[in-house]
């Protein structure tokens, strides 16, 4: 005897009868499961035997009831009579985990009975199947799912095998409890790649399951050999991604010197601490002003401002001008404090300051003078007297006191302008003057080179990459990065507000210190050199944009940057 599974209540006094064991005298019920879990779609053996009084045994009607996982109460899915024996059995495959139990109804002498609860788990099914077409690094797959009984809304994960399973996408389920991915195969695919779709139980009515493993051999583009052949035997570090997903690696996870690839760090540091509009204050301020009269010395504080010249000057003349100011009775005085006048780092060697004046917070005409603060405090004394407003005393410089009140500010372009400025002709200067800036809001005043790059340190460790730096220009030959870790903060900044802005900051072919390089690629990259080392990190146009980081060291720069350009000319040819 054997019963379909019912989904309703079937035949009447069987839903609400509860036989209490003490009505079952010597008798009782048994209930067994051939499998406590099964999948979806599989049937159970649910069989037993009134056992204990033989004359109760035989020709007995039982009642199989079932309730669902997320049910309060039990429904009477099949019915039968005992055999002589007093066995019975039914086949049934419910959608859902739940509970069993049978009752047999009172039969003259002989009491109602019920069987002891016995679950079983229902996993559900997961079917995969997967369209394969190229299985080169790079191209796509199309992979589908359907999950049953049907989970609207939830999720599926498409897993890939590698040191154990990893999620790789979380996929949504439709009305039908299908989904769709179109994964697209990275380098570190290659070989064979092993993918599955998982449901993890989200509802309590089925158990987790996955789908059967689906297993293919990915293997290298043409493009990718070539690179290979490139590089073979070189110091060479090259990280290739997009989206997320690296296509090209070698050697990415090698220390290397960055040299001025460091000021795109500061860029993405600065961009994310301040913002792309952020302008950087200069001020005239002075211990007490009286009816137009600045009673004793006008200061000038700088706060990092690296484009500070005659022409801020003039503003700020104008502006204290226009405060109503006269007459100052003591001097001009450009401050020295703000920023530790450091002038070297860990890593710069004996060469460096020829490519970088000293990194001020009022700075003036790039810094070309050995004090620029009293070259300030010229500058503005001079506009001050054309404009009518009389300085007793000679211009100079030194440490501003506290409590000064402020009498008027100018302020910078916008610091994606600012930026622009040092990533394109690769500043030295610019960049340590921003770097200090940087420390000193991250870390407090007075800024200093040493501050600087650990707000930078801090700002890619906490978004996991593990770099070394001693400065903010790339100077220093102490400073280490990897291409793996430049490509992820690439990618992380193409995400971020300020990422297009960044960009758009960076050289293109034939322009800054591309200027002689790739006049026709649509790329967007800094530059890095130092004697033995060279860089080149940023976006290359192909379709979409697509990151990368070269890093060398050891070779001519003719050398590593004709090494740097066919890579970049691949990779261009490859997807664009």
């Amino acid at each position: 005897m054997r019963a379909r599974a019912l989904f309703a209540v079937v035949g009447l006094g069987w839903g609400l009868l509860v036989p209490s064991p003490a009505l079952a005298g010597a008798a009782r019920l048994e209930l067994a499961v051939s499998d406590p879990l099964v999948t979806y779609g599989e049937a159970v053996a649910v069989s037993g035997a009134i056992v204990g009084d033989a004359a109760c045994a035989a020709g007995r009607p039982v009642a199989l009831q079932w309730r669902a996982a997320d049910s309060a109460g039990f429904a009477t899915v099949a019915e039968g009579t005992t055999a002589g024996d007093g066995a019975f059995a039914f086949e049934q495959a419910q959608p859902h985990t739940g509970t069993y139990r049978a009752i047999a109804l009172e039969a003259g002498t002989c009491g109602a009975l019920a069987s002891p609860d016995v679950e079983v788990r229902v996993r559900a099914l997961v079917e995969a199947a997967l369209v394969l077409g190229p299985t080169e690094v790079g191209s796509c797959l199309e992979v589908s799912v359907s999950v049953s009984p049907a989970k609207p809304g939830q999720a599926v994960l498409l897993e890939h095998r590698r040191d154990g399973w990893r999620t790789r996408e979380t996929l949504t389920l439709d009305a039908q409890g299908r989904a769709h991915a179109r994964p697209c195969l990275g380098f570190d695919d290659l070989g064979v790649l092993r993918l599955r779709l998982r449901w993890e139980g989200q509802d309590g009515l089925n158990e987790t399951a996955a789908s059967a493993v689906l297993a293919f051999e990915v293997v290298e583009a043409a493009w990718m050999r070539e690179i290979d052949r490139l590089v073979r035997g070189r110091g060479v570090s090259v990280a290739i991604g997009e989206d997320g997903l690296f296509l090209y690696r070698h050697a990415d996870r090698t220390p290397r010197i960055p040299a001025s690839n460091e000021k795109l760090l500061l860029a993405m540091a600065m961009l994310d601490a301040f913002g792309p509009r952020a302008r950087i204050p200069t001020s005239a301020a002075a211990v007490a002003v009286d009816e137009g009269v600045v009673d004793g010395d006008l200061w000038i504080l700088g706060r990092g401002d690296p484009s500070v010249g005659p022409a801020a000057m003039r503003a700020l003349a104008r502006r204290i001008a226009d405060a109503g100011i006269t007459r100052i009775t003591g001097s001009v005085l450009g401050s020295t404090t703000y920023f530790l006048r450091d002038w070297d780092a860990q890593g710069w060697n004996g060469e460096a300051r020829r490519y970088v004046n000293r990194p001020t917070a009022l700075t003036f005409d790039g810094n070309r003078s050995a004090a620029p603060e009293r070259e300030a405090a010229r500058a503005l004394t001079a506009r001050l007297e054309t404009l009518g407003v009389r300085v007793r005393g000679e211009p100079g410089s030194g440490r501003a006191p506290a409590g000064l009140v402020g009498v008027a500010t100018v302020r910078s372009a916008p610091l994606l302008r600012l930026l622009s400025r040092t990533l394109r002709p690769s500043d030295n200067f610019v960049a340590e003057v921003l770097g200090k800036r940087l420390g000193a809001h991250v870390l407090g005043a007075p800024g200093s080179i040493a501050k600087g790059a650990a707000a930078i340190e801090d700002w890619v460790s906490g978004r996991g990459a593990a770099f070394e730096l001693h400065d903010a220009s790339g100077l220093s030959y102490d400073n280490r990065v990897t291409a793996e870790g430049l490509v992820r903060l690439l990618w992380q900044a193409e995400a971020a507000p300020w990422g297009t802005a960044l960009r758009r900051s960076l050289p293109t072919g034939g322009q800054g210190t591309l200027r002689d390089r790739l006049p026709s690629v649509r790329i967007r990259a800094k530059t890095g050199t130092l004697t033995g080392v060279s860089a080149l990190s940023g976006w290359v146009g192909a379709g979409t944009w697509v990151e990368f980081s070269i890093l060398s060291s050891g070779m001519p720069k003719a050398n590593a940057a004709a090494i740097e350009d066919r890579i970049v000319r691949i990779v261009r040819g490859a997807f664009g």
